[in-house]
């Protein structure tokens, strides 16, 4: 499924603690995400969004064939928490299922990301390690992890 060949990209992953999560949305119904957060791409410019669960509540919620042949290729380890990636179109504001996911080692913070895009035919794979992010007092939103494998102030 994820065989294809690589093309290494300029990329920037941030994620933020869910300030929602363990709080209802409905009777029963539990937000479970830990992370949400943003892929950015530079060339071409690309943003994807995630949402990181453990893998009970993540492996549930493939919604096609390669989402559930990728959740059964991954094994279950709790030390590990996992989102499927969704590209986002900033224009319309609309959410579009890509095949991959993503990985983060909750451990060593390091982030696996598999993307495959059926759209222009690309892939991309990376193994990038997050870094925490000192908080700021001027009122911007910091992510509280970040992992990058270019110069930020290029961007």
């Amino acid at each position: 499924m994820l065989e294809k060949s690589t093309i290494q990209q300029e990329i920037a992953v941030r994620l933020y603690e869910n300030a929602y999560y363990g709080t209802t949305y409905g009777k029963g119904l539990y937000r479970k995400a830990i992370y949400n957060g943003s892929i950015d791409m530079k060339n071409p410019f690309r943003k994807y969004v995630i949402d990181l669960y453990q893998y009970s509540d993540w492996s549930i919620q493939a919604n096609s064939q390669e989402q559930e042949a990728i959740a059964s290729t991954i094994s279950k380890t709790p030390d590990k928490i996992y989102s499927w990636i969704y590209r986002y179109d900033s224009a319309t504001k609309t959410k579009t299922p890509v095949t991959g996911c993503c990985i983060l080692d909750i451990n060593t913070n390091e982030i696996d990301i598999h993307v495959i895009e059926e759209d222009d035919d690309s892939v991309g794979m990376w193994k990038l390690a997050a870094r925490p992010c000192k908080p700021t007092n001027d009122g911007r939103k910091v992510p509280q992890l970040l992992a990058t494998n270019t110069d930020l102030a290029t961007w």
